[in-house]
């Protein structure tokens, strides 16, 4: 198992790291008529950079959801001293963090792309 530092280092700033680019991907990149999800009271918590009366993307609402629980159960995991449970779940946390990214990547690169070729970015 890792010390505390490396755990606190890694998924914190993870964390924020995949909160910030899915916040400015939601603002900039998401078209407005794309299907929204309406946060309620309990995901606005979560939610916290968005407006109260504002809809989210689905596949934004989704990978934080993922994220946030894995989180938790990453913490709960290396607090309680299970190792081979902490060991699955920073693999699985880790895992969702890339794929959050990679799937936000080509969502970006392709919305530019389109952008790029309507002549709105020139």
């Amino acid at each position: 198992m890792s010390n505390f530092s490396i755990t606190a280092i890694v998924t914190v700033l993870g964390y924020i790291l995949l909160y910030g680019v899915c916040w400015g991907t939601d603002k900039t990149d998401i078209e407005k008529y794309k299907k929204k999800i309406k946060l309620n009271k309990y995901t606005s918590i979560l939610f916290f950079l968005w407006p109260r009366n504002e809809k989210v993307y689905w596949l934004i609402y989704i990978i934080l959801i993922t994220e946030s629980v894995a989180f938790i159960l990453v913490w709960i995991a290396y607090l309680l001293n299970i190792v081979f449970l902490y060991k699955i779940l920073i693999n699985l946390y880790i895992r969702i963090y890339l794929s959050g990214m990679v799937i936000l990547g080509i969502i970006i690169l392709k919305k530019r792309i389109k952008d790029f070729i309507s002549g709105k970015s020139r």
